[in-house]
């Protein structure tokens, strides 16, 4: 389906307003991002532009920079969260439970939900098979988290026309890449 046949128009201005638990004005969600990138393959992401162009194989400074965040960064930010208290929810590429197994476990630990993210960070797009991706996400998170995932995050926010519907027919509860609006809405699947 197109985007405009999974929800219609709504201006934020012709609704009600939302009334939010304990009469807050504002709602702050946190989500971590735990990725597995293959050196094998060109970088999901690029942050330092190779020179002459093109996409060299290994690109160590594009793979490390990610490989930074799961070093370095993660625990930063975990240091930060516990200190004020606030428990996230890890968007975790499947394989990477195991690769980043401390860091699984930190967030288990602490009651954090885990969100599917592809099983690693690909373009959901150029999967060979997505429904099968989805599947092997929501396993290893089942078998590590001991409950199936309620969200996705696709991996760089991509999906195929078919996601959507995909997702709903596997369990999942709610998507984060339709990111148009400040409030939740209801998207049509088949």
């Amino acid at each position: 389906m197109l985007p405009t046949e999974r929800l219609a128009y709504s201006a934020i201005k012709d609704r009600p307003r939302l009334t939010l638990p304990g009469g807050d004005r504002l709602i702050v969600w946190v989500i971590v991002n735990v990725e597995e990138w293959n050196p094998r393959e060109p970088m999901p992401r690029t942050v330092l532009t190779p020179p002459a162009g093109g996409s060299p194989e290994p690109d160590i400074p594009n793979w490390a920079w990610h490989e930074y965040g799961n070093r370095v960064g993660f625990w930063r930010m975990l240091g930060v969260l516990d200190g004020l208290k606030i428990r996230a929810t890890l968007a975790i590429n499947g394989a990477a439970i195991q690769t980043y197994e401390p860091i699984s476990l930190a967030a288990r630990q602490r009651g954090w939900e885990f969100m599917g993210h592809g099983f690693t960070q690909k373009n959901m797009q150029k999967v060979p098979d997505e429904r099968a991706d989805i599947v092997k996400t929501t396993t290893a998170i089942r078998q590590f988290a001991e409950r199936a995932p309620r969200g996705w995050l696709g991996p760089g926010l991509t999906e195929t026309w078919d996601t959507p519907d995909i997702l709903a027919e596997e369990g999942y509860e709610y998507v984060c890449d339709w990111v148009l609006d400040d409030q939740p809405v209801l998207l049509k699947t088949r």
